[in-house]
């Protein structure tokens, strides 16, 4: 696992400057082989974006024989779970975001995070999650063109994940998935069940983009962040503004989650009579 997160890092590389111009036509993140466990902690990395300095801590350790750390992401080998700490943020008002860093967007976001969006996706590549572009349209020249990508079927199920919250409620132990808790006003329902696309974000001159803007789980549709709801309507802009808190779910603000993030397992098709 230490040579594939060496791998990682060079795709990734973990940059604390200010956020780039819009980038073009990026080349997308490869995946490594298989994780294996480490020989050996790898060097600390530098903090997220625009964060206060903080003392060194190991940004990589090995937690037991299939759990392991980056930074403040810890992952299970054997399961593919992902979890990270985060803090509810939002309970009123437009949410275009279900997971943002502390520096980011958090107007605008259900939960904020202190975490490294680049440890976060060393964690994803380690797991050989692969990233899909099909919710981002192909451009000519830097214009829009209104077609997608062609992503083959393997591809789009390895970028397929779900998203949980986990907290506390009076020493109860509380869990949903994010779509439980976002309405949309358009309609008056529940965000519908289903996966998050991992898009992976965008490298740009060496830089790993999701870091620079602090965009890790978006609703409306952004090549930046690292996670996208896969909504059509939301590459139409059809929903554009209407997606708010549901409210009579969601926890105090204040209140800590743990995000866990895990691999998508549809739901099996009734046996047709």
């Amino acid at each position: 696992m230490l040579r594939c997160l060496a791998l990682c890092l060079m795709v990734v590389p973990v940059h604390a400057a200010d956020a780039p111009a819009a980038p073009a036509a990026p080349a997308a993140p490869a995946a490594p082989a298989a994780p294996a466990a480490p020989a050996a902690p790898a060097a600390d990395q530098a903090a997220p974006t625009g964060s206060a300095a903080t003392p060194a801590t190991p940004a990589f350790v090995q937690l037991d024989e299939n759990r392991f750390k980056v930074g403040e992401v810890e992952f299970d080998k054997t399961t593919r779970v992902i979890r990270f700490p985060a803090t509810l943020n939002q309970r009123e008002g437009l949410l275009e975001y279900v997971v943002v860093h502390d520096k980011g967007k958090v107007h605008e976001s259900l939960l904020r995070t202190a975490i490294n969006p680049t440890h976060l996706n060393i964690a994803l590549k380690l797991l050989r999650y692969q990233n899909s572009p099909e919710l981002f349209p192909l451009r000519d020249e830097g214009h829009p063109t209104g077609l997608f990508p062609a992503v083959d079927a393997k591809t789009k199920a390895a970028a397929r994940v779900e998203i949980r919250m986990l907290w506390k409620d009076d020493a109860a132990e509380q869990v949903a998935t994010v779509n439980e808790m976002i309405t949309n006003t358009k309609n008056n329902k529940p965000m519908p069940a289903g996966p998050w696309v991992y898009g992976g974000s965008l490298v740009d001159q060496g830089r790993f983009v999701a870091e620079l803007t602090g965009d890790i789980v978006a609703i409306l549709t952004n090549e930046v962040a690292i996670f996208n709801y896969p909504g059509t309507s939301n590459q139409q802009g059809e929903n554009y503004g209407d997606w708010f808190a549901l409210t009579k779910r969601i926890p105090a603000v204040g209140t800590p989650v743990t995000v866990e993030i895990r691999p998508w397992v549809a739901a099996p098709k009734p046996a047709s009579r």
